[in-house]
């Protein structure tokens, strides 16, 4: 390739990249004006750069759509990434859901350091990419970026329980980074090539010893159920939590999981190695140590960490079933479960007592609160019926869909490892019952304590709520709304 035809691919590249390269020049410019404005007013920046980022993640959402509307599919930077309806749908998620975590923020009225806006940023540039990605190269890359962003944001709280939960995810994840790595290294001693839709790397994987191959696929698969938060990389997951703030963590459990879920999707189709059985046995004990550790948790945060594990291997399961029903069923599972799991994390924030320790988000602290809000307490209801599956909810339709295409492709293969984790998985939906349904109860028929001062819910958070909560009842009754998006990706 001549220089000329390199310099008209850079251009054609960044013209077929532009929400990220509006979001590389915000996260400069951002970076500058919190200087600039902290120099001026030190104690106002915060409510200066909300709607400053806010206004960056609208342009951000129009620049997608202006992808969705006129971009063909087509690769990046000399193969690098590669832009399709999927990376475009997903990036439309992302952004979405930086959206609410912002709202979520700024209307309970968190105030963060100027730092932690251009951070977010960053995040969502490496969200990006890695939607994107198709390189070895630059999938670790976009990673790792995510990677020390989410270890930065997890400390933002600057106390000693912050600090130990971005620790201990920092630990974990220089870890799943080094076993990813050295996956990747393999794959690439393997095949020649880092580019891994090439037709090359998949002829080369079907050549290799298999023993070699598989051990590759694993450590390399690693790092997207880090991620995700699967079994058994899930340490984590609690103590960040827990200890990160609420609307950060509301961000971690779906974003993160989303953009990991399509790389691992796009990384899986190519690899002609089945590991169809080890998938499955990955989404069994994440459905089993998520829903069996949540049953005994009294702090909410912890709570709905476990569940977040567990959330991650019913998406698993659509994946394990290996067909196109099974994977446009994942991609409807993380599309609908964006407003479920940022709705309970919003209202268990917002229904949360005043206290002396702004930490405490313990059962006891939320007696009687259906009472004093009953409207607010059936928007939890809701949510939690939503996280269990239950019908009326779009929940209940995204755990249809991935147990249906399992079914099929159980029928189609005869696994008995299909089977097995078909009742794991509908065993493990009535588990959940127990423990999502105790914050309703105890809301609605515990009396409050009343040594607490009950929170004050203004109009703007309850037309939020309200936001985020009507989406899954709607998407019940009109589930093929987004089923025809993601047929047509």
């Amino acid at each position: 390739m001549t220089l000329s035809d390199k310099l008209n691919d850079l251009l054609a590249s960044f013209s077929g990249s532009m929400p990220e390269n509006w979001l590389f020049i915000a996260f400069m410019s951002l970076i500058v004006v919190e200087l600039v404005l902290y120099r001026k007013a030190p104690q106002q920046v915060s409510n200066w750069l909300y709607p400053l980022t806010f206004g960056v993640f609208v342009i951000t959402f129009f620049a997608i759509l202006n992808q969705w509307s006129y971009q063909a599919n087509g690769f990046l930077f000399r193969e690098m990434l590669f832009l399709d309806g999927k990376a475009i749908f997903f990036k439309g998620l992302i952004v979405i859901a930086a959206m609410v975590m912002l709202l979520h923020a700024w209307l309970l009225k968190y105030r963060f350091a100027g730092e932690y806006f251009p951070l977010l940023i960053g995040m969502l540039l490496g969200l990006f990419l890695l939607t994107m990605a198709v390189n070895l190269l630059m999938l670790f890359l976009s990673i790792e970026i995510v990677s020390v962003a989410s270890y930065l944001l997890t400390a933002f709280q600057k106390d000693r329980k912050s600090a130990e939960g971005a620790i201990k995810y920092a630990l974990f994840g220089t870890i799943s980074a080094a076993v990813m790595l050295y996956g990747m290294s393999l794959l690439y001693g393997l095949t020649g090539t880092l580019n891994f839709v090439e037709p090359e790397f998949t002829r080369a994987i079907a050549q290799a010893d298999s023993v070699a191959v598989i051990i590759a696929i694993l450590f390399t698969v690693s790092g997207f159920l880090f991620k995700i938060s699967a079994v058994p990389f899930h340490i984590w997951n609690p103590d960040v939590y827990e200890s990160a703030p609420t609307p950060v963590v509301s961000f971690f459990s779906v974003a993160p999981k989303a953009a990991a879920l399509l790389a691992l999707i796009r990384f899986l189709s190519t690899v002609p190695t089945d590991i169809q059985q080890i998938l499955a046995l990955v989404a069994i004990l994440s459905l089993t140590v998520g829903n069996f550790s949540a049953l005994w948790r009294t702090n909410l945060k912890r709570l709905l960490a476990y569940s977040s594990i567990a959330q991650a291997g019913f998406m698993l399961v659509g994946l394990v079933a290996f067909s196109e029903a099974g994977l446009k069923s994942t991609v409807f599972y993380i599309a609908t479960y964006l407003f479920i799991s940022m709705a309970a994390f919003f209202l268990v924030d917002m229904l949360r007592p005043a206290a002396d320790n702004k930490d405490d988000y313990s059962l006891i602290s939320y007696h009687g609160l259906g009472q004093a809000h009953p409207w607010m307490g059936v928007l939890v209801v809701v949510v939690m019926m939503a996280l269990v599956g239950l019908p009326l909810t779009v929940g209940f339709s995204a755990k249809l869909f991935v147990f249906s295409a399992l079914y099929e492709a159980y029928e189609a293969q005869h696994s008995p490892v299909l089977l097995i984790l078909l009742a794991f998985g509908l065993l493990n939906a009535a588990v959940s019952l127990f423990y999502y349904l105790r914050l309703p109860f105890v809301m609605f028929f515990r009396l409050p304590d009343t040594s607490r001062v009950l929170p004050s819910i203004s109009l703007p958070q309850q037309l939020f709520a309200w936001a985020l909560v009507i989406p899954i009842i709607v998407l019940f009754f009109k589930a093929d709304w987004v089923m025809n998006m993601i047929v047509n990706l």
